[in-house]
């Protein structure tokens, strides 16, 4: 009996003196390494979520491992989440990105596409970056019934949105409109827009009623200054 208790107390004093030698270690470490203070997630962000600074908190890490990493606020406030960002670690900075990165355009505007001939479209010469007025025109003879009514259209031009923004210009495959690094010249077939909720229905109508006799015309929008 006396022996089992000695042996306790040894492993007592054995488990005590471990648990000094580590604090003991802990302390020397954190005072040899230099600490830099990064932001993490208070809990799990979901893929395509804006962030903010609500969303995060300062931990501190070692310096050496903060390369990649997020090492501010500002660089993460106004961002959108790639993936899921994990809640208490640091952030690598490729899983955000800005909003216009990841959606082409703020996130407030809706992003479509709309076919394009290179002569109802400036001759094709339409940009990303440029804003762009677009006009449904009714040929002479021809007869449109706007959704929703019963009574054809009068005016032989109608502007149906103005000042939208051309996020992309796409050839009929896909690839980036323009001259290629091989000298081939990708014709634009394609508008990829931002618009505001108030363009939005407008255009898609018009997409509607190009199935039939109207046509689409596009035009670049007058600089203001």
């Amino acid at each position: 009996m006396a022996r089992r208790i000695f042996e306790a107390i040894v492993g007592i004093i054995l488990l005590g003196g471990a648990f000094v030698l580590a604090y003991i270690f802990q302390q020397n470490y954190r005072t040899g390494v230099e600490y830099q203070s990064l932001p993490v997630p208070i809990s799990e962000i979901a893929p395509y979520t804006v962030l903010d600074d609500n969303l995060f908190e300062m931990k501190d890490f070692p310096k050496a491992l903060a390369g990649g990493y997020a090492t501010t606020l500002s660089q993460l406030s106004g961002r959108i989440a790639n993936s899921v960002i994990p809640a208490g670690l640091p952030i690598p900075l490729v899983l955000v990105s800005s909003t216009e990165q990841s959606r082409l355009a703020d996130p407030s505007l809706e992003v479509l596409s709309i076919p394009i001939t290179p002569p109802s479209a400036v001759g094709g010469l339409v940009h990303a970056g440029e804003k762009v007025n677009i006009y449904r025109i009714i040929p002479p003879g021809a007869q449109i019934i706007p959704i929703g009514s019963t009574i054809p259209i009068s005016e032989p031009v109608t502007l149906i949105a103005e000042n939208v923004l051309v996020v992309q210009v796409l050839g009929d495959d896909g690839s980036q409109a323009g001259t290629t690094s091989t000298g081939h010249q990708v014709q634009a077939h394609v508008l990829v827009l931002a618009v505001t909720h108030e363009q939005l229905d407008p255009i898609l109508n018009l997409m509607a009623e190009t199935k039939g006799s109207a046509l689409m015309w596009v035009t670049l929008a007058p600089v203001k200054s």
